[in-house]
């Protein structure tokens, strides 16, 4: 946006608030007029309502008279029909009045030609009976030569019994209705419509009586439908627009509909006229500050900054003697065109130092002995060294601007060609690249070059040139290659030596002797004992021993030995044969070969293996603290997603905040699945065999992952089973959850069945599923790391099949597979069987905690809907749950607990350390529900010595909850025997709010 915009925009803010006050003011005065409008029409409503409701009261009184006569009770219709005629005498204001059996038959009537009659299929009669009280009906049509019509009124009368015997019926004269309305004269712009039930009209003012039979049209029959009164804006019969004031048949006065309309043209007139001129004003005020912005913003502003704009451009385009000049030197925009000036003074200063240092580095480029050239990254030389030039024998105008592979392309061979075309196409990727090539340079000599391409990048990541060198390495070269000559020597030389063979006699005297020993030639061992020559008596009583051992049974022997020599400890490995003449044995033959070098090897492997395994240690307490490290930011986001969607509760963002959880349960799979391969290949993870029941764990499998499967619509369930297997329950349940998941992610339609197959060897626990299948070449693939089937983007990181792999070769349990392509799979894991005969072992407890089994009504059809609910956070309406201290050392993990738990109801007090805990509780002087503590907190200290100090002070019944991402063993057994429940983080709010329930904190 420019500047003079937003100087416009600056005026227009300032003058929108008047003008939106003037607005508002005209549009105030409007809605006020309207409802002066809407009350009067109100009022007028009122009191019509009030009018018809004596005319009503009074038709009503007349009938209850009659139902109330003793003739009716006695059935005397001739009492009856005297009565009535007297009646219609004295009542001119109605019409007929008239008496019907329950049947509907007329007994007696004001008009003798009615009796006989049936009024079983008028709408009033069917009320009256129905309803049992006093009903309006609709209108009829009157007797011949009569206008209007009636509108008959009913209520029943009642048999000694108590129930209804018949009906009284009156009418009413619609054109005195007319008449007594119109005596009352309206207001000269309103209008009075009063219709029955069915929305017949049966009083039109102004207009006098409605035509016979003529109805409401649509708009006035939607509020007669409608269930209260009120006041609308619509065309009346006449077609003006106005306010109208309403009563449906169900409010008001009883089965009838009044309405009372004021034109709204004629009561709004003056208000219109003044909303129109504010609004005109208000316009024409905008229009001039507009004005006014726009010419000042031009003069002041436009004009200096487009002198700054044309500079810049002059400068851009390598003008650097180009200056703004602006004549205002006071304003601000002034100051920057004076700081432009002094800043294009300032660079110009640096670009002539630049070019300087660019001679300079030219300089210094020329001096080195190794080629060197710039390339564009389409490979064209922009500039080369003296010393590449030189090589080239070419002048620099011939060698700048061409391609790089053409100016050295006949100082390759072949094999140079080829890695050059290679190595030019890798660097303009932005990969470097370098090799040995043989040159020809200029002269026709070759030479051997190391040569480099090197990519060089700008701070946006974009390639801008490529830095070509090429070092003389034909001295290097040579230097190698009589370094390798020598080296075959050397081989050839230690292939025909490092065996040293003697004979010694019965008195163990050496006879014979090939290649040197000890140092000693081999004359200079003849006729002499390994008394004679060994430096230490020990030395040579050993060997002497195995010799005379020799001499005396006939039978080889072959041993290690140690020699001390020159002060230094020799080992050979001594093979002794006897010697034999005939079939006496007349001396030994010896062979011995210097191992000082395996021994030496072996000690330094050793040593090394003890090194191994102290890094092995290492790694293992390293992987504790990456599996504690790697989970506390993880964790953190599980817990402030949970206390997010307690505040998001009904808000559009709740399922965007729903796929971030699902994203973070994919993360914590991946984190479980790389941390649990790091502890199989360290070797450290121990086996603890017992007896399982396999109902409860393949039932504990059917509900954790029920909601899961429903959710992708598909059935999930275990057939139960009464047998019981020896393995290791922790790692046996991390096998089947590996299967399980396996089978729902590769399972898209169908279900999923868990189930045992006795053998002759023990059980065989199954997972089949109707799956994508898996290829018959690949049966034995999948279970490598890292190795996946469809799309690896979709399907984690390929470990969960090769965790299944190693777990059960750790604990001897066989995993075999089946499938069909396109129908499914089924793995199976063989295990051995107990024998019942005995009450079967307790049953350890898992490594890892689960949720306890929800009912199994939860599963099938609405499985889906269970999990849904089980993310919601329930409402604390105000009333808190109880105190939850928490114990963290991690900032951001105390917020996102505390922020989740005040979700959840309670109250929350935070501590980073123990000795910081029991600060807190003597300060807030309450009893904490529960207390959840990280296992790992500063300065060495535990989360469980920070739970035993808590207890120490509240009290040991207070129950005590350990997080930590810390997976070993050695965790879950240290809380258990302080008594304490544990969680692996990350941990899933629903497990962390079951946990705290199972423990006491509801």
């Amino acid at each position: 946006m420019t500047l003079l915009a937003r100087l416009f925009v600056l005026v227009l803010l300032a003058v929108l608030p008047a003008i939106g006050i003037q607005i508002h003011g005209v549009l105030n005065f409007r809605a006020e007029r309207e409802a002066e409008v809407a009350a009067q029409a109100e009022r007028m409503l009122s009191l019509v309502e009030g009018e018809q409701s004596r005319i009503v009261d009074s038709a009503r009184l007349m009938v209850t008279a009659v139902t109330e006569a003793s003739f009716l009770r006695n059935a005397d219709t001739a009492r009856c029909q005297e009565y009535l005629d007297r009646l219609a005498q004295r009542s001119a204001d109605y019409r007929t009045a008239s008496v019907a059996s329950g049947d509907g038959r007329v007994l007696c009537s004001g008009d003798p030609a009615n009796i006989g009659l049936s009024l079983a299929g008028q709408t009033h009669f069917r009320r009256a009976m129905a309803e049992n009280r006093f009903v309006i009906g609709e209108w009829t049509a009157g007797r011949s030569g009569e206008t209007g019509g009636e509108l008959p009124v009913a209520a029943p009368f009642y048999d000694d019994t108590g129930k209804p015997a018949g009906v009284v019926t009156l009418s009413l004269d619609v054109s005195w209705l007319t008449t007594n309305f119109a005596a009352r004269p309206l207001p000269d712009n309103a209008t009075l419509t009063v219709a029955d039930g069915a929305g017949t009209i049966l009083v039109k003012l102004p207009g006098g009586v409605a035509q016979s039979g003529e109805r409401l049209p649509e708009t006035h029959l939607r509020l007669l439908r409608g269930a209260t009164d009120g006041v609308t804006t619509l065309n009346g019969l006449d077609g003006v627009p106005r306010v109208t004031a309403f009563s449906p048949t169900v409010a008001g006065v009883p089965d009838l509909f009044i309405s009372v309309g004021i034109d709204q043209r004629t009561a709004m007139g003056a208000a219109d006229r003044a909303t129109r001129d504010g609004l005109v004003m208000s316009l024409v005020g905008f229009l001039v500050a507009a004005a006014a912005a726009w010419i000042g913003g031009t003069l002041f502003i436009r004009r200096p900054v487009d002198a700054l704009v044309h500079a810049a451009r002059d400068w851009s385009a390598g003008e650097t003697s180009a200056r703004a000049n602006l004549p205002d030197r006071s304003s601000e925009i002034g100051q920057l065109g004076r700081a432009f000036d002094a800043m294009a003074d300032t660079v110009e200063a640096r670009a002539a130092a630049l070019r300087q240092s660019e001679r300079h580095t030219r300089a210094v480029l020329d001096a080195l002995p190794a080629f060197i050239g710039v390339l564009t990254p389409d490979g064209v030389v922009a500039q080369i060294n003296h010393a590449a030039a030189e090589a080239a024998g070419l002048p620099l105008k011939d060698i700048v601007g061409r391609p790089f592979d053409s100016i050295c392309w006949l100082s390759f061979d072949e094999a140079g060609r080829e890695r050059l075309r290679a190595a030019v196409a890798r660097a303009a990727a932005g990969a470097a690249d370098r090799f040995d090539a043989d040159l020809r340079v200029a002269g026709g000599r070759t030479i051997s070059v190391d040569v480099g391409l090197t990519p060089m990048f700008d701070p946006q990541g974009r390639i801008t040139h490529l830095i070509a060198s090429g070092i003389d390495i034909t001295e290097r070269k040579r230097t190698e290659e009589a370094l390798r000559v020598a080296e075959e020597r050397f081989r050839t030389g230690l292939r025909n030596s490092g065996v040293v063979v003697f004979n010694q006699d019965r008195e163990l005297r050496y006879t014979w002797a090939h290649a040197a020993m000890l140092g000693r030639s081999p004359e200079s061992m003849i006729g002499r004992t390994d008394h004679d020559l060994f430096e230490r008596a020990e030395d040579a009583d050993r060997t002497t021993a195995l010799k005379r051992r020799v001499l005396e049974t006939g039978e080889g022997a072959r041993a290690e030995i140690r020699i001390r020599s020159k002060g230094e400890d020799r080992f050979f490995d001594l093979t002794v044969d006897p010697l034999r003449v005939g079939d006496r044995v007349e001396g030994v033959t010896c062979a011995a070969v210097d191992v000082t070098a395996r021994k030496q090897a072996e000690a330094d492997l050793s040593r090394a293996r003890e090194e191994a395994d102290r890094a092995n240690e290492a790694k293992s307490r390293f992987l504790a603290a990456a599996s504690h490290d790697l989970r506390q930011p993880v964790q953190s986001l599980y817990l402030f997603a949970a206390a997010l969607a307690d505040r998001l509760q009904g808000h559009p963002g709740l399922p965007m905040l729903e796929s971030m959880r699902q994203g973070l349960d994919s993360l914590k799979t991946l984190l479980d699945g790389l941390l649990d391969m790091s502890r199989l290949e360290s070797g450290k993870i121990a086996v603890a065999p017992t007896d399982v029941r396999l109902n409860q764990l393949l039932g504990r499998l059917v509900v954790e992952y029920g909601p899961r499967a429903a959710q992708k619509g598909l059935e999930l369930r275990a057939i139960p089973t009464r047998a019981w297997v020896r393995t290791d329950p922790a790692h046996l349940e991390r096998i089947l959850r590996n299967l399980v998941e396996n089978a729902l992610r590769y399972t898209q339609t169908g279900r999923i069945l868990l189930g045992c197959r006795r053998t002759a060897a023990g059980v065989r626990v199954e997972v089949w599923d109707s799956g994508v299948g898996i290829p018959a070449d690949r049966l034995e693939d999948i279970f490598e790391e890292f190795t996946q089937l469809g799309e690896p983007n979709e399907r984690g990181l390929g470990l969960g099949l090769a965790i299944v792999q190693r777990l059960s070769r750790l604990l001897g349990h066989r995993v075999t597979v089946r499938s069909t392509e396109g129908k499914g799979s089924v793995f199976a894991v063989e295990l051995p069987r107990v024998v019942l005969g005995a009450p079967p072992r307790a049953v350890a407890r898992p490594a890892i905690p689960h949720p306890p089994a929800r009912p199994a009504n939860a599963l099938g059809g609405t499985a889906a809907a269970a999990a849904s609910l089980a993310l919601r956070s329930v409402a604390n309406d105000g009333v808190t749950k109880g105190v939850v201290l928490v114990i963290d050392d991690e900032a951001i993990i105390l917020l996102g607990l505390k922020a989740m738990l005040e979700g959840w109801g309670y109250d929350v007090l935070t501590a980073k350390s123990g000795d910081q805990a029991l600060e807190r509780l003597r300060a807030d002087g309450r009893r904490p529900q529960i207390v959840l503590a990280d296992y790992q907190l500063q300065q060495g200290r535990t989360g469980p010595e920070a739970l035993v100090a808590v207890q120490g002070m509240v009290g040991k019944d207070v129950p005590g909850i350990i997080l930590t991402g810390d997976t070993a063993p050695e965790r879950l057994r240290e809380a258990e025997r302080n008594g304490f429940q544990i969680l692996h983080k990350p941990v899933y709010p629903n497990d962390l709010r079951r946990m705290m329930a199972s423990a006491g904190a509801a």
